[in-house]
């Protein structure tokens, strides 16, 4: 029998007996620090691993009295094992073993916060959290994030705003992790913070834990913001906040409220943004009458944000600005969304969609606009888009996408139509230039050749 297990058997026969004999327990704890104060880690790794099992405060002393006596690997181990007792008694004792010069043990020591800190640690870990990199940052942050106590978030909160610029970062940004839904009012003065870290974080925040009552809030906010960081921030706040909100006709109410009052460019931009990103049928009318707005910017930001809808709602919209406006950016940035709605449209049959793709790719004025309808037509599951598709291998700027459009189509519908996706393969096997797409489509020539032999 091993040192060790012979240790285990004799600490594990004295921890088991402390239930009945009290004074056993300051045997074991004996044991355990003797052999602590040896060098046989292999002993003092079953020592640790017991220590988890012994209980009372006097024993979680002890052996944090011993802590920085131990070798580093000694006080990596018995760290976590006073971390998972959980006795807060040892926290001093973590509290120093986080600042010794050994790199893990201070690790260890961090991580152990997570489980023995308490409100005093708030600052502390904080304060590492912003000072430290790499794994200790984390560390600190993850233990920050996990602290334990019905008086954490009081004192995370109570200490923001005398904290200086780099642990005010890291207390707002606890508050997210914390779900700390009582600091919204604390986050709404800090994303208007003299440091742009702060602010932007503070919105950061606010979009994961503030709710529709903070609209109007969140709006005013947006319309007194300088930076376009702290623009795009909290028009992406606005957003996701509205987007939370059960019933979609009532989403853009906040932002339509205001809108017609807001004569300051940059901020009409932005809430037309925001209506893009919440999507819903309200918008639509109020998005297509700017389209007529005297101002070239606003246009623009109407147009952007029919371009990104979440759903095909404005696809008729966007084609009468590709075929009509005078503005060129108007057209592109109009003609890049309607091939982008093209592709959210699952209820239309597949022919409809490559005429789509078609009165796009007609409309398109170069050949990477040619590129995304081509793109797009591969994700249509019909032999017209093969088709299509094909029609451009001949094509030098545009070869490379048909082709992959062609594969694509092909591998999915050569079981139902083998003899129009045999044409189209070999077409590719004619002119690619690719030795990987000849064989990819010799490939599945081959597949298409054998399916149909095993059929006859």
């Amino acid at each position: 029998m091993t040192c060790a297990l012979i240790v285990y058997v004799i600490l594990a026969s004295t921890v088991t007996s402390y239930a009945v004999v009290a004074s056993e327990s300051d045997s074991a704890i004996d044991i355990v620090l003797d052999i602590l104060r040896g060098d046989e880690e292999e002993m003092q790794a079953v020592a640790i691993s017991m220590v988890r099992e012994m209980p009372g405060t006097g024993v979680t002393k002890a052996l944090a009295k011993e802590l920085p006596n131990l070798s580093a690997s000694g006080q990596i181990q018995l760290l976590s094992a006073l971390a998972d007792r959980g006795d807060r008694v040892a926290l001093p004792a973590v509290i120093t073993a986080a600042n010794i010069s050994d790199g893990s043990v201070r690790l260890a020591a961090l991580r152990a916060l997570e489980r023995l800190g308490d409100a005093s640690s708030v600052m502390f870990l904080a304060k590492r959290a912003a000072t430290a990199t790499g794994a200790e940052q984390k560390a600190a942050r993850e233990s920050l994030y996990r602290l334990r106590g019905s008086d954490i978030d009081k004192t995370i909160l109570t200490n923001i705003e005398r904290a200086d610029e780099a642990i005010k970062v890291e207390l707002v940004r606890s508050i997210a992790h914390r779900n700390i839904h009582a600091g919204v009012k604390t986050l709404l003065k800090t994303a208007e913070d003299s440091d742009g870290n702060v602010r932007l974080e503070s919105f950061k925040a606010l979009k994961a834990i503030a709710d529709r009552q903070y609209l109007p809030a969140l709006i005013e906010l947006l319309l007194n913001v300088q930076g376009q960081p702290d623009r795009r921030e909290a028009e992406d706040a606005i957003a996701v906040v509205a987007n939370r909100i059960d019933d979609t006709s009532r989403r853009a109410d906040a932002v339509l409220a205001v809108l017609p009052s807001v004569k300051d460019v940059r901020s009409r931009c932005s809430l037309l943004s925001v209506l893009g990103r919440i999507g819903s049928d309200e918008c639509l009318p109020v998005l297509k009458d700017v389209l007529n707005d005297e101002d070239v910017e606003v246009r623009d930001a109407a147009v952007r944000a029919l371009s990104q809808w979440p759903n095909p709602a404005p696809i008729d919209i966007l084609l009468k600005v590709a075929e009509e406006s005078d503005n060129d950016t108007h057209r592109i940035l109009a003609l890049r969304g309607f091939v982008r709605l093209i592709g959210l449209g699952n209820n239309r049959q597949p022919e409809e969609t490559v005429s789509l793709y078609r009165q796009a790719m007609n409309l398109a004025p170069d050949a990477s606009l040619k590129k995304l309808v081509l793109s797009g037509l591969a994700d249509v599951e019909s032999i017209a888009a093969l088709n299509m598709a094909a029609e451009y291998l001949d094509d030098e700027l545009l070869k490379q996408e048909a082709e992959f459009a062609v594969l694509k189509i092909a591998e999915i519908m050569h079981r139902s139509r083998p003899q129009e996706t045999t044409t189209s393969l070999h077409k590719i096997i004619q002119t690619t230039k690719s030795d990987l797409v000849r064989d990819k489509a010799v490939s599945l020539l081959k597949k298409i050749n054998g399916e149909n032999t095993v059929g006859r």
